[in-house]
């Protein structure tokens, strides 16, 4: 398979992927000499899987956010606006324009080769017999390797194949567990996702002890800080001081390798994306039965999400001014990347001229126009939308913000658990306590209209057009309505444009499909 053959030379030759500006750095030829090998290892997959490739601009702001028509679409980036016309006029052939094949075919190679990586890690620090600084760090960082393998895999099957609701049960893509394979064989969808539960299963029994016990319960809390609503303090003091570089931080681990541990692939990550992949499946009891699991880490604590604390260090005001408005959310992810250079990168794409938002104000009517989304992170002057833009000054005069937000890439986020769990209730026929579980996000979206339903359908219509709201920009809206199988999708007009299931399957790959 071409992919493993380009991964295996790009290991050979540049290696960037070991490439770390701290005290940590080694040499390629040293990769695996000591312990701290490995973790230069894990930090060169995550920079690569923040690259503009995947989701440092692909699966988020770009490509998937495209597809789910959040931009208008004579004001989208030109190079995704062939799909999207397509569509408009009838054609049905979304993906065959060249530009989007090779945007695609980038996508593929760069995550498969992030998983060789993966792989390759998993494979040398498995026969290591040095000590680790800590007796758990090993398990650690092949629970993350192994997690981030999955994620990976999860979604080029999002994007590759049709989802399970459709009764799809062929062959999907290859699910990759050794290096180098440079023939990887398609595996049936039902194949992949076993792997992918498999591997997040090992993620989260391997994490719970470290994560809970020896991190978490082990940290220092700042004086009458009891807060633990925000991923920043689950797991200990600090860990919102974020530096990119992987340089240091303020606690009591020491130095950079440890300091994004609120958000890189821990104990709540393999939880919330088994209830994500669950709920992909319609395996309705396994995916309720960890999205609680969740929940259950903030349900005894104030839930906020849009973070209108000012006082707290790690928390930014987004109600009193545009420019403290942190458009990445910040208390609510329970997975993200980072790249110093995401802000930049949307900043020299998008412009002033394009990604353009659709006309929201039929996705917010009525008295649901209070909601901070729309009156707050929509700039309704230059309708833009305050995620991605780290040259707007509603970006750059709050230093937090500046500081703590604009190299973050969200890719699961606390309310996304909030749908999955309610679509559950619903499904089980538990339609008040499903729009219960709703209004606490609309509460905390300052979007105080009842949530008025009488039945699953109603309440369905519901539940779409809340997520829709919540994943503009962010690239996930696509993920949310294939799993569902949705036939409408928001387009800035009161008739919403209707999709059939073609628009939800991307093709493999012209270099890959040969293989097959």
């Amino acid at each position: 398979m071409a992919i493993f053959c380009f991964a295996a030379v790009m290991l050979s030759s540049c290696n960037e992927w070991l490439d770390i500006t701290s005290d940590q750095e080694v040499l390629e030829e040293d990769a695996f000499a000591s312990t701290k090998g490995y973790r230069s290892a894990l930090t060169g997959i995550y920079k690569t899987v923040a690259s503009e490739s995947l989701y440092g601009q692909e699966l988020t702001w770009g490509l998937k956010s495209s597809l789910a028509w959040n931009y208008a679409v004579g004001t989208a980036i030109p190079k995704y606006r062939s799909p999207l016309q397509a569509l408009q006029n009838g054609d049905t052939e979304y993906y065959s324009n060249g530009t989007i094949k090779n945007i695609t075919e980038n996508i593929w190679k760069k995550a498969y080769f992030a998983i060789a990586n993966c792989n390759n890690l998993l494979q040398e620090i498995e026969g290591c017999t040095e000590q680790f600084e800590y007796d758990w760090e090993k398990n650690m960082i092949m629970a993350e390797a192994r997690g981030l393998r999955a994620l990976l895999h999860f979604e080029l099957l999002q994007l590759f194949t049709p989802a399970p609701v459709t009764g799809y049960t062929g062959m999907a893509i290859p699910y990759v567990t050794k290096y180098p394979d440079l023939a990887p064989a398609r595996m049936s969808i039902d194949d992949v996702l076993a792997n992918i539960i498999a591997d997040l299963e090992y993620a989260q029994k391997t994490l719970a002890p470290i994560d809970i016990d020896e991190l978490r319960n082990k940290s220092s809390f700042v004086a009458g800080t009891t807060r633990m609503d925000n991923m920043d303090y689950v797991l200990f003091q600090g860990v919102g001081n974020i530096h990119s570089d992987g340089g240091k931080r303020d606690n009591a681990y020491g130095d950079g390798f440890f300091a994004f541990r609120g958000y890189r692939f821990n104990y709540w990550s393999a939880t919330g994306l088994l209830a994500k992949v669950h709920s992909y499946m319609r395996n309705f009891q396994q995916a309720e039965t960890y999205a609680d699991q969740i929940i259950e880490w903030v349900c005894d604590y104030q839930f906020w999400i849009h973070g209108d604390k000012s006082s707290d260090n790690y928390a930014v005001d987004t109600k009193n001014g545009a420019n403290r408005v942190d458009g990445k959310r910040r208390p609510e992810p329970i997975l993200a990347f980072w790249n110093d250079k995401v802000c930049e990168d949307y900043a020299t794409e998008a412009g002033t001229t394009y990604n353009v938002m659709v006309d929201l104000q039929y996705l917010f009517e009525g008295d649901e126009t209070t909601d901070y989304r729309y009156t707050t992170l929509f700039d309704q002057d230059n309708k833009k939308y305050r995620v991605w833009d780290g040259q707007d000054a509603s970006f750059t005069i709050n230093s937090n913000v500046q500081k703590y937000s604009n190299p973050l890439i969200p890719v699961l986020e606390l309310p996304e658990i909030y749908y999955i769990k309610a679509e559950c209730q619903a499904k089980a026929g538990k339609i008040t306590e499903a729009a219960a579980t709703l209004k606490r996000i609309r509460d905390a979206r300052d979007c105080t209209a009842p949530v008025t339903v009488t039945d699953f359908n109603s309440f369905m219509e519901k539940l779409v057009n809340e997520a829709e709201r919540d994943f503009l920009t962010r690239g996930t809206t696509f993920g949310f309505l294939k799993k569902l199988d949705w036939k409408k999708m928001y387009n800035g007009t009161p008739v919403y444009q209707t999709v059939p299931d073609a628009w939800y399957v991307i093709p493999i790959p012209d270099s890959e499909a040969v293989y097959y």
